[in-house]
């Protein structure tokens, strides 16, 4: 907890988180950009069927409302949650979380304490090189054997490209902030996980509809109809 801390969070997503748990409140998914409360809960089972909770503490970056790994409360878990927005680290905090307001570009924590982070819907937001450094970081605070799961927008998929217009076009019409749209493939986020020292366990590509919950993303509905891209890492 020595290390300094640095606030740089983006200041139209800032705005834009604030405003949407303005709106919502804390406890709702919406508070966290979800449009479905069903879409947060596809995300929050596939970072579940990942994560290893006999190998902790547990850490949420970028964790909003802190929604995310509130079950594990119930099971006396060790969670904490990372963000830089002061009202978001009020809600998460509200929600049972223990909180730290740092940033994930340089995470206020000693090395090899964590053993489980989860990243959900940040990615999109950062451009390659933020990107990269939250995965070294994320490298960094892990334990040996400990996990990094992510989750993020699969931006080159045709529904996600179109909801994105749809949802642009009415944001803009309502005068909410916008969000930014980065791309990120799994080429390079497994390229930034080798250099930081960490091994792919699994990639998928998450589904909205139609029952099912992951597919491999050679798949051929994959950049069709996927939603998220969903990859878990492994620090050596």
């Amino acid at each position: 907890m020595n290390r300094p801390m640095k606030i740089s969070g983006d200041k139209d997503v800032d705005a834009r988180y604030d405003y949407l748990r303005n709106r919502h409140g804390a406890a709702k998914p919406a508070a966290n950009g979800y449009r479905l409360d069903r879409i947060f809960r596809r995300d929050q089972e596939a970072l579940f069927s990942a994560i290893d909770q006999n190998n902790g503490p547990f850490l949420d970056i970028a964790c909003g409302s802190g929604l995310m790994l509130a079950p594990l409360l119930n099971k006396g878990h060790d969670v904490y949650g990372l963000d830089f927005n002061a009202d978001a680290c009020a809600a998460a905090h509200l929600n049972g979380i223990k909180v730290i307001r740092g940033d994930a570009f340089n995470i206020p924590l000693p090395d090899r304490t964590i053993g489980q982070i989860v990243n959900c819907q940040f990615l999109n937001q950062q451009p390659a090189a933020q990107t990269e450094k939250f995965i070294q970081e994320s490298a960094r605070v892990l334990k040996s054997g400990g996990q990094l799961i992510i989750l993020w927008r699969h931006a080159r998929s045709f529904i996600h490209v179109s909801a994105h217009a749809v949802f642009t076009l009415l944001d803009k019409f309502s005068g909410q902030p916008p969000f930014p749209q980065y791309v990120h493939s799994f080429k390079e986020i497994e390229s930034f996980a080798t250099k930081a020292g960490m091994t792919v366990q699994k990639k998928a590509v998450t589904l909205p509809f139609l029952g099912l919950r992951m597919i491999s993303p050679n798949a051929p509905g994959a950049n069709i109809i996927g939603a998220s891209q969903f990859i878990v890492l492994r620090k050596s």
